[in-house]
């Protein structure tokens, strides 16, 4: 309660402060996001129309000058067919993967994506004025249940509020001020305090204030007495939300069969109602979810998914403006590697043609509602090495998304869906590893202003073997102890094992947390053979970080040739709860063991099981999997003439400058201004490459 402290005293007792100072394979569900959001938010600074977000440009989690809160996933992984490159995914985790500790197998209000502070009272381009219901404002994102995630139950729904702020001031605490006995005889006109005597506050201090002497002091005294001086109080905001739209949960199959075929459904939503048109207007989206019950413990792991796109917020729409002038990448960037996800740099070395596969696969979308004439490349730019190649493609059509889809390849040849592999990578016997930097780029230089799109991202060949590109959507394990489950790996030469990479899904309470031996086998007519190691007795360990494997030292090294097995054998009945890729399918690899015999797995994904490979037992650096943080750099002035100015701490960073045609333009140190006064006008790329490795581009327009 706030009290007015001008018209009540604070009666404070104080003395002396002296010298102070059934047996089956079993899926369960995997995500990760942040705490939940606070009750009360500073307003913080707002932003004005038009507010747009397609998550393409945000890693892991939401931009946050956009949202307020970071309890959602931004991903590649959970959503399938997106509007464009990655989606926010709801679930039931929180940052560190960990099932939040309210949740319960009946409906709870589980995450929040908040916008910023947004105003929606006026706009100040071309001129400033007021904005009204007559401007037609909508707000429209598109959303999926299920994704490759785990569906929502009927008791289920996703949420939209609008909400309106208001500020108040709220006590905090009282600031005190130490004076010294003598001075507050000084003060007093007094030689002696007693008991009960009343000391005020004093020397600028706030009116009325006061202490109560316990003791009887003299001149003599030695001493400090505290005296509260000032109130301090802070701005807080309370929002009132107002419901605006939701929907019930249902999988992802019922999704599509009512939505004609269709991965995402557009929501358009007016906002007429005078009370929103502030300057403190906010909307966020939340879900309510559910957790399976009690009488099974370790699968009680993520649940009920749901993926927002698109999220869009402006002027001068109306219900059919459904129709973006955008050229745009989706889904996941495309594996160079016939099979896997990542191999070890030495295997490849052995046999690089049968590790490189002849196409790339890229899902290409033209979110126009008129088609576009658009160009595509790729470059391959070794990281501290000399290779270096970019593959050019003719010019293309591409027919409106909402008609015709992604961009289809052609029945021979290649297009900008399915590109060639211009070349091998390059073979060097004195290196371990190699890491490359990958950038698509697709642009249709003759639209006003030029349709552009960039994919940029890294690839590594390091000391191990991946089937999966580091998203857990789901959890795996077998209901029996002595229940066994392997992937099948198969590699060009005699090798050695030095140990394994495991990801394991919390649960409530983490009830998963149970023993198991790791098992390594030999090849038996296509099936889990002879077994050659086990290293017994270990057990379920997480880091707290989001998409981080734990490694699995062996006790001695293991030497292998061709094709072997790893994985695991439960101690328990309880699910045990691993990592499952769904979006990339290598259930031909997974083989499961609950009855004495081996069988091929039934359940279609990527076991996230990582055999180390090499003479030694060094990790090397994730390269599949999001970031762990947001990389980002502001440039300006863009469109440039002369200068161009960059925002951003990139000590020891590379730099360079690509053209529309992929031709680099300019390469050196990272420098926070750049001459570009001898680059003729159009599109440009910008790329740095961190200290850190970290690989982030934005684009510019040369206008002179």
């Amino acid at each position: 309660m706030k009290m007015n402290f001008k018209a009540f005293a604070l009666v404070l007792a104080l003395g002396i402060i002296a010298g102070r100072a059934a047996a089956q394979e079993i899926l369960t569900n995997f995500r990760t996001s942040t705490e939940q959001a606070p009750a009360q938010r500073s307003v913080g600074e707002a932003r004005f129309l038009p507010f747009f977000d397609d998550f393409s440009q945000s890693t892991l989690y939401p931009d946050a000058t956009k949202w307020t809160d970071n309890n959602v996933l931004v991903n590649d992984g959970f959503p399938i067919c997106p509007t464009n490159r990655n989606a926010a995914t709801f679930d039931v985790l929180d940052a560190n993967g960990r099932v939040y500790d309210y949740a319960i197998s009946n409906a709870f209000v589980a995450e929040y994506l908040t916008s910023a502070r947004i105003r929606l009272d006026s706009i100040m381009e071309p001129e400033p004025r007021a904005i009204t219901p007559a401007d037609s404002v909508y707000l429209s994102f598109y959303y999926q249940p299920q994704g490759n995630g785990n569906a929502p139950e009927a008791q289920d729904s996703l949420v939209l509020q609008f909400g309106i702020t208001t500020e108040r001031q709220e006590f905090l605490y009282l600031n005190y001020q130490n004076y010294s006995i003598a001075e507050i005889f000084e003060q007093m006109q007094v030689d002696t305090l007693f008991p009960g005597d009343t000391i005020w506050a004093f020397d600028g201090c706030l009116p009325g204030l006061y202490v109560i002497n316990t003791d009887t002091l003299t001149h003599i005294a030695q001493g400090q007495i505290a005296i509260p001086c000032d109130s301090v109080f802070t701005t807080v905001a309370d929002t009132t939300w107002y419901h605006i739209w939701s929907v019930p949960g249902q999988t992802l199959a019922t999704f599509l069969a009512e939505n004609g075929g269709q991965y995402f459904k557009q929501v358009m939503i007016p906002i007429r109602d005078l009370k929103f048109f502030k300057d403190n207007f906010y909307f966020r989206f939340y879900n309510y979810a559910s957790i399976v019950n009690a009488s099974l413990p370790s699968n009680r792991s993520n649940e009920d998914n749901w993926n927002i796109d698109f999220v869009y917020l402006n002027i001068n729409r109306s219900a059919y403006d459904i129709d973006y002038p955008m050229l745009t990448f989706s889904g996941q960037h495309p594996s160079f590697f016939n099979r896997y996800q990542s191999i070890p740099y030495r295997q490849y070395r052995v046999n690089p043609n049968s590790s490189i596969r002849e196409n790339l696969s890229l899902d290409i979308a033209n979110l126009d509602g008129v088609e576009h004439e658009a160009n595509y490349y790729y470059s391959v730019q070794q990281i501290g090495g000399g290779q270096h190649y970019t593959r050019t493609l003719e010019p293309v059509t591409i027919q409106p998304y909402r008609t015709d889809g992604y961009l289809q390849c052609p029945e021979y040849g290649e297009s900008p869906a399915c590109p060639y592999v211009g070349e091998l990578f390059a073979l060097n016997m004195w290196y371990d590893s190699v890491s490359y930097q990958i950038s698509h780029y697709l642009y249709d230089s003759t639209a006003n202003p030029p349709l552009i799109d960039s994919m940029v991202y890294r690839m590594g060949m390091y000391n191990y073997y991946a089937y999966d590109d580091g998203i857990p959507e789901l959890g795996y394990g077998v209901s029996n102890a002595g229940g066994k489950f392997a992937v099948r790996f198969d590699i060009a030469d005699y090798d050695t094992i030095q140990g394994v990479q495991l990801l394991f899904n919390h649960t409530l309470n983490d009830a998963n947390d149970k023993y198991f031996d790791i098992v390594v086998w030999k090849d038996e007519n296509g099936k889990p053979g002879e077994e050659i190691y086990r290293l017994q007795n270990q057990h379920t360990q997480w880091q707290e970080q989001p998409y981080r494997f734990t490694y699995y030292k062996f006790n001695k090294t293991i030497t292998t040739a061709n094709t072997f097995y790893v994985g695991i054998e439960q101690s328990s009945n309880s699910l045990i709860n691993i990592g499952l890729d769904t979006s990339i399918d290598n259930m031909g690899y997974n083989f499961v063991n609950t009855n004495g015999s081996w069988q091929p797995s039934s359940k279609h994904g990527s076991l996230m099981i990582r055999p180390v490979i090499g003479p030694s037992y060094y990790l090397g650096t994730e390269e599949n999997g999001p970031s762990t943080g947001s990389v980002t750099f502001a440039l300006y002035p863009n469109p440039a003439s002369d200068i161009l100015h960059l925002e951003g701490n990139f000590e020891n960073g590379q730099l360079s400058i690509y053209d529309l045609t992929g031709r680099q333009v300019f390469q050196g140190e990272y420098q926070q201004e750049i001459n570009v006064g001898n680059l003729n006008n159009g599109m440009y790329f910008i790329h740095i490459i961190t200290a850190e490795g970290h690989v982030i581009s934005q684009k510019f327009i040369i206008e002179k």
